[in-house]
């Protein structure tokens, strides 16, 4: 029985170009509406999110109607204040008011954009606001005016939930947000309608076991969105989910389920040398093949061979789990 619902970046779907190749490596390029469709066309993908840059210049009405016509709900959108460069040495951190001012109003105006378009989520992920050398930054100050730009974001409407996106690095060396522990922090101080989205290669990277952040952030509420892809551990690879952790995968969906997570699985994966609807199919498959092997798991077996700390014994649990017929 499938268990979880799934959605998909639009970014995820088109071309994808690198600081090597700027120009991307496809030939083409794809409008919203195409991208749309390509997602509509996907099997088992129900919803997308979109970046809030990516409908300007678009009629919305248009884009409600896309969204309509290939069934597809419309589950998040991530305010771009990293698209600009102005906004190069912070965006809702930044110590220059104007600028900061101006960040602020773009997430607001991603709220807005999420209330008339009846999407229940905004994403910040914070890609310009870090730092990359010591004694660059005021500590203190950049974090408390951080809590102080979040919280006026989340008060602009309290019924689109705020979901802080933390990852370790890139584009900046240290990025504000770069664990589980300071998202949850963050996110506690912040307001109720504020959480976290959990990106499995993101947790990866800050040398987590996703699973346990999962805990974590479930145990206070505060896990609001998941994006889900793989990755070797040591960077952001964007990879198709399940092609590298497989355990940890299980381990990662055995929580959400633990904790009856009703929320959307998101793909966010940079498939740059293959077809992007190809890749977000590949993940579709690998994830509803981790569900069966969720299914086959004897938890009553798993709980016991917990208590023991000997991780043979859960070992042995799993195993017949992934490898019975």
């Amino acid at each position: 029985m499938e268990k979880f619902k799934y959605a998909t970046g639009l970014w995820c779907l088109g071309g994808m170009a690198d600081r090597f190749l700027p120009g991307g490596y496809v030939d083409r390029s794809f409008s919203l509406k195409e991208l749309v469709e390509i997602a509509g066309s996907i099997d088992g993908i129900d919803g997308v999110e979109i970046m809030s840059s990516q409908v300007e210049g678009v009629k919305l009405s248009d884009f409600r109607g896309w969204l309509e016509d290939n069934r597809l709900e419309l589950t998040n959108i991530l305010a771009n204040t990293f698209g600009d460069r102005k906004f190069k040495l912070g965006s809702i951190t930044h110590t220059d008011k104007k600028i900061r001012q101006e960040a602020i109003d773009l997430c607001k105006r991603t709220v807005d954009l999420a209330s008339e378009l009846k999407c229940p989520a905004v994403g910040l992920w914070l890609g310009s606001d870090g730092y990359d050398y010591s004694f660059q930054i005021d500590y203190v100050r950049h974090w408390n005016t951080l809590k102080e730009s979040v919280m006026e974001i989340a008060k602009h409407n309290k019924k689109i939930k705020i979901c802080l996106e933390y990852k370790l690095k890139e584009p900046r060396n240290y990025m504000s947000i770069g664990d589980v522990g300071k998202a949850l922090m963050l996110a506690r101080d912040c307001g109720d309608n504020v959480g976290v989205t959990i990106d499995f290669g993101h947790a990866l990277m800050a040398k987590e076991k996703p699973a346990e952040s999962v805990a974590l952030l479930s145990m206070h509420k505060k896990l609001f969105n998941v994006h889900m892809n793989d990755a070797y551990g040591d960077w952001d690879d964007d990879l198709i989910a399940v092609s590298v952790h497989l355990q940890e995968t299980l381990e990662f969906l055995y929580y959400l389920d633990i904790f009856n997570y009703d929320g959307w699985i998101g793909l966010d994966i940079f498939p740059f040398r293959m077809d992007g609807k190809t890749a977000a199919d590949l993940c579709i498959k690998n994830l509803r093949g981790v569900e069966k092997i969720l299914a086959r798991i004897d938890r009553k077996k798993l709980k016991e061979a917990m208590e023991t700390l000997d991780s043979a014994n859960s070992q042995i649990v799993i195993n017949e789990a992934i490898f019975s017929k």
